[in-house]
């Protein structure tokens, strides 16, 4: 039987129930890093990033404010933190089941994500996954700038992203496996020969409907 020989996973609604740009907005505003109007911000930005019309450059901007200017140590500690009140309890027993599967299995396993690697880290080790792929933030002289470094982690970004990894690993896409929500993770899905939509949107689930990929439906 054909099985995959790379396994790359979105985070946000497929390894957890929860999204964690919009969720660190909460947590910045309980812990008075942003003001409260920044959540009305975060849940707009949330809506156009799943219409598929996310307006990126000032994502950025809004997104990494209360990044900018601290260090590594001091933002590791806040992402922490973030996932203990925030993320936790919204991960998907059934994720964790098919991660464990995809490690077993001796092939790659990464997490390829639009959200910033920061606050992907302490999922990734929870789920005991070393490998982070997708949105890196710039630091400078040892704090972050406020910036990404690199091709932002989602639409056709993933695919580029993936394309590089799976080139250097020697496996192309009709062995690659990536389990994804949204109807921004359909270009990757649709070039990896084991496309998975996890509890789709409402525009994955009839794409994925008419192309015959596997739908699941994580709890």
């Amino acid at each position: 039987m054909d099985q995959p020989k790379y396994y790359l996973f979105d985070m946000d609604h497929t390894l957890i129930q929860a999204d964690c740009d919009v969720t660190w907005k909460y947590f910045a505003v309980k812990h008075k890093l942003a003001p409260e109007s920044a959540l009305a911000e975060a849940d707009r930005f949330f809506e156009d990033y799943n219409a598929g019309c996310l307006d990126v450059e000032a994502f950025y901007e809004f997104q990494f404010r209360e990044f900018a200017g601290k260090t590594i140590e001091e933002m590791a500690e806040l992402s922490r933190l973030h996932f203990e009140e925030f993320i936790k309890e919204h991960i998907y027993a059934d994720a964790v089941a098919a991660v464990n599967s995809a490690r077993a299995s001796g092939h790659p396993v990464g997490i390829l994500s639009s959200t910033n690697g920061v606050l992907v880290k302490p999922v990734a080790d929870f789920f005991g996954i070393s490998h982070i792929y997708g949105t890196t933030l710039e630091v400078a002289g040892g704090r972050y700038t406020g910036r990404i470094t690199g091709v932002y982690g989602a639409g056709n970004g993933k695919v580029e992203i993936a394309a590089g990894l799976l080139k250097a690993a020697g496996v192309p896409f009709e062995k690659l496996a990536y389990y994804g929500d949204s109807i921004n993770d359909r270009y990757i899905l649709a070039a990896s020969g084991f496309p998975r939509a996890v509890n789709p949107s409402d525009s994955l689930r009839h794409l994925a409907a008419e192309r015959g990929w596997p739908i699941l439906m994580w709890k």
